[in-house]
């Protein structure tokens, strides 16, 4: 089949041309602050994370506040400042040696004021305090993710992404490549079995696997997709690196990209989303190599620079769901500390996607299990990464974590009526 482009029936006016620009000017200039300050939110829905930036930067002690929020990158004439917006009231500043990153403590109104503050101030504070007052907003209720001619809904429960691998070298063993009717009897199962959305994917991205080229995943990929466009109630993904297999799983019904590389591999890849704006994108940290070192700090400026490059190409951050890229580039430790720290990467502002189902860590802190017994690991990451803040999974086994996510839905987000209105049981005794 082939698929073209056609040209939209309507030329923009001058009006709307400069509302387009202005918008996209803005878009670059906050994604670009928030890059340079890196802001990352503590303590709301992990301790561990306050702890652990109290102990690097050097302080001795207990700092107590409601929340706290981590800065990097302030220039020689900004932490002053920042100083002097916080004397204000009601929260206190910590800064390392050599000036350049702080932590901030205090209840929350009190840290809205100190951003409020700071924009008010002109450069260099004005940015400071938009790059603040963004991260202090991330955790706000989410609207609803055009994808394609779906929607997601955030806020009533964990979504699930299921995943469908067109691979003959699937790290967990589940590929089908060639068995289209195969992979649309998957697809169709994990649906039933409450997945939010599916996920095509034709190259393995597993550790060691060799990469395949466009025409060889858009054989495996295509033929799928056009099998399942139109045909699931829910939005389908295509979890590919390449701008041309974007571009025609586009054109075949694809309502989201899932890039490993998170806009920052093939360079094309952002115009692609960019012409297609009713389109979804997951931007995912990678890169190549282990690497030690304050790993979500790492990750935080990473995707914040998919972000800028989004920006850049007149993505909107409302079109954007991120992924910190458990696994990738990544060692066991570094994975989960990744998860205990989550909820430091509340503060980019986009929903919170983590794929961690049948991982290698999961496995390896299991004693070795294989992919088949790691089920049990799954779950237990799955329910750990939606305490601190993560909206979406990407899993195998649907059935089993939507199980598991219901529990932790009914405990972190609202308790079902049917458990409300349950009868009280009898004595007991």
């Amino acid at each position: 089949m082939r698929w073209e482009w056609t040209t939209p029936p309507w030329t923009p006016t001058d009006t709307e041309n400069g509302e387009r620009e202005q918008k996209v000017t803005t878009g670059i200039a906050t994604a670009e602050a928030a890059l340079r300050y890196n802001i990352r939110p503590l303590t709301a829905r992990a301790p561990r994370s306050f702890r652990s930036a109290v102990l690097e930067l050097g302080v001795d002690g207990d700092l107590v506040g409601a929340e706290a929020v981590a800065i990097e990158g302030l220039g020689p004439d900004q932490a002053p400042g920042l100083e002097r917006a916080t004397q204000a009231g009601g929260v206190r500043m910590v800064t390392a040696p050599d000036g350049r990153r702080a932590m901030l403590a205090g209840p929350p109104a009190s840290l809205a004021g100190v951003a409020t503050r700071l924009a008010g101030e002109g450069p260099p504070l004005e940015d400071l305090g938009g790059a603040l007052a963004g991260a202090l907003g991330g955790r706000r209720p989410r609207q609803p993710l055009a994808c394609g001619d779906r929607s997601l809904r955030f806020g009533v429960r964990t979504l699930i992404m299921g995943v469908v691998n067109a691979t003959p070298d699937s790290f967990s063993g589940d590929g089908l490549a060639g068995d289209v009717a195969a992979a649309m009897a998957l697809a169709e199962r994990l649906v039933a079995e409450g997945a939010d959305l599916i996920d095509v994917g034709g190259e393995s991205t597993r550790p060691g696997s060799d990469p395949v080229d466009a025409a060889t995943e858009l054989r495996r990929v295509l033929p799928v997709l056009e099998a399942l466009a139109g045909r699931l109630p829910v939005p389908i993904s295509v979890d590919t690196r390449k701008a041309e297999v974007a571009r025609a799983a586009i054109a075949t019904g694809a309502g989201m990209v899932n890039d490993i590389w998170g806009l920052r591999g093939d360079p094309e890849m952002a115009s692609v989303v960019a012409a297609a704006p009713g389109v979804a994108l997951v931007a995912m940290h990678n890169r190549r190599g282990h690497q030690q070192g304050a790993v979500l700090t790492e990750v935080g400026r990473g995707l914040r620079e998919s972000l800028l490059i989004a920006a850049r190409h007149g993505i909107g951050a409302d079109r954007i769901v991120v992924d910190p890229g458990f696994g990738f580039g990544k060692t066991p430790v570094q994975n989960l500390e990744l998860v205990q720290r989550l909820g430091e990467l509340g503060g980019i502002g986009c929903p919170l996607l983590l794929g961690a189902s049948r991982k290698s860590t999961i496995g390896l802190v299991l004693g070795g299990a294989p992919p088949e017994l790691r089920l049990e690991g799954t779950v237990a990451l799955c329910v750990l990464a939606v305490a601190a803040g993560a909206e979406i999974v990407r899993v195998h086994d649907v059935a089993a974590v939507r199980r598991g996510l219901r529990i932790a839905d009914a405990v972190l987000r609202e308790i079902p009526e049917a458990v409300r209105s349950a009868p009280a049981p009898g004595r007991t005794g």
